[in-house]
């Protein structure tokens, strides 16, 4: 793994303890965790990236969760993920969806150039029941789109067969 690699996890780490420290000060009683930070941070993970695949078509610019999500639907070999990522082109993290190959890897169909990611693989049975309760047109960030359901992640966390079971081929 190179060092660039490993400086951006580092970075993409702080970033979220940093953002945690920030708002725990705002941290309501009820709630379990302060912030998606640190609902990401506890229950997440780094990512490998690898490129898109020449069988997966490259999505909108700017839709990564409807990207995201419409694969992860069609094909029961990728895990949809939210969380933070870093673009090489940006070069700060960034609240973004990719997916999880059957490897492992993360593959985004919104940017050209892999980053690097750090999320939450989520079963696409909860999530399909979770986006049926929010009963939106749109495709909105589970995590980010979350006030619909009054920050209800927030408080309890996720529910019991949220997390999607991915092996890691690496």
């Amino acid at each position: 793994m190179s060092h660039l690699i490993i400086n951006i996890e580092i970075e993409l780490k702080d970033y979220l303890e940093k953002m945690i420290t920030i708002r725990q000060a705002k941290t309501r009683p009820n709630h379990k965790y302060s912030c998606f930070e640190q609902l990401v941070l506890e229950q997440g993970q780094i990512m490998p990236a690898k490129k898109l695949p020449k069988t997966l078509k490259r999505g909108l610019a700017k839709y990564c969760y409807s990207n995201c999500q419409q694969l992860a639907f069609e094909d029961s070999n990728l895990t949809y993920v939210e969380g933070y990522a870093i673009h090489t082109d940006v070069g700060f993290p960034l609240a973004h969806a990719w997916l999880l190959d059957a490897d492992g890897c993360a593959i985004d169909p919104t940017w050209d150039t892999p980053g690097c990611y750090f999320g939450i693989p989520l079963s696409m049975v909860w999530v399909q029941s979770f986006l049926e309760e929010r009963d939106r047109p749109d495709n909105l960030s589970i995590l980010d789109g979350n006030y619909l359901e009054g920050f209800s992640l927030l408080i309890d966390g996720l529910p019991s067969g949220a997390l999607a079971q991915v092996m890691r081929g690496i």
